[in-house]
């Protein structure tokens, strides 16, 4: 196969990446300058810091004053999940220096699913690199266009602060949906509790403190499971 059918081949494996990046790019731009910060800082975070949720939730952050310590402590906590991507992610397959650690920096949920599975899985080195500057290209374009489309959207029109709230609710009862186990509702009843009482007792460090205790919480019931199972087997 040639390198252009390759690269075909990579583009349109990130179809699927342009349909959540796209709308979500958008609604980052216009969250951007309807929260009173400049348009150029959108299309500049999503391509220096190419981390979705962290930069919808560092709109929010900046935008309550919320301390700097806290913005880091809460970005470990959020993009945690990428260690565990990168000891199964592909990184070997890429020969190139510098595309390797691109590989590394634009590491994202989607592109280690695509990579993870199906045709994906079966991209050499040089396809990884284009799918992940293609998908790259969609959440930076996006956001781009959605500080624009900001900047002329009437002051009174609000309501943006929510997107990424609403977008995971809907990942949340999408979930249920899909797996109405009685684990998926218990997770998600906890988080919902363990919300109520870092609002309640922590305000100030609401998000870090809410993330914390329900990571301890499936910490502790991820061994209470493994010991049962240990139990019935003995």
């Amino acid at each position: 196969m040639t390198t252009t059918k390759q690269a075909r081949e990579a583009v349109r494996l990130t179809a699927p990446v342009a349909m959540a990046y796209v709308p979500l790019g958008l609604a980052f731009g216009v969250l951007v300058v309807k929260s009173g910060i400049a348009w150029y800082w959108a299309p500049l975070s999503a391509v220096l810091i190419f981390a979705g949720s962290i930069e919808f939730l560092t709109v929010s952050l900046i935008a309550g004053g919320v301390p700097f310590v806290q913005v880091a402590a809460t970005a470990f906590v959020v993009n945690f999940r990428h260690i565990f991507y990168g000891l199964t992610f592909p990184l070997e397959r890429i020969r190139d220096r510098l595309a390797k650690i691109y590989g590394v920096w634009a590491l994202t949920d989607e592109t280690y699913a695509i990579t993870s599975a199906g045709e994906g899985a079966a991209l050499n080195g040089f396809q990884i690199t284009v799918l992940q500057l293609v998908s790259h290209f969609w959440w930076a374009g996006a956001a781009f266009t959605g500080a624009l489309v900001g900047s002329i959207i009437p002051g009174y029109i609000v309501g943006f602060g929510f997107a990424l709230t609403a977008m995971f609710v809907t990942l949340l009862v999408d979930s249920l949906r899909n797996n109405p186990s009685a684990f998926q509702i218990a997770a998600a009843l906890s988080s919902v509790l363990v919300a109520v009482i870092a609002d309640a007792f922590f305000p100030n460090w609401f998000l870090i403190s809410g993330l914390a205790a329900y990571l301890v919480l499936m910490t502790g019931r991820y061994f209470m499971t493994s010991t049962n199972r240990r139990k019935e087997l003995v």
